[in-house]
């Protein structure tokens, strides 16, 4: 299944940041996927506005649930 010409695989597999192959990939808690470096860099450049959020849906990470690492 395609949503805009793209097809699922590859918007799993592509970090939402930069838009290019996941590298070493993170979940947030809210299941979005991003570039361990990218989202980091992300909420760096955040952080004095307040708490971090997800760049994808907005939502706040639980508190003490730093991204998550793919296990598979």
């Amino acid at each position: 299944m395609s949503l805009n010409g793209v097809k699922r695989e590859e918007q799993l597999s592509c970090c939402a940041l930069c838009q290019e192959v996941l590298v070493d990939p993170v979940s947030t808690s809210c299941g979005h996927w991003f570039c361990r470096r990218c989202i980091r860099s992300y909420w760096d450049q955040s952080a004095p506005s307040g708490p971090s959020s997800c760049p994808q849906c907005g939502k706040r990470p639980r508190i003490g649930n730093p991204p998550q690492q793919d296990l598979h």
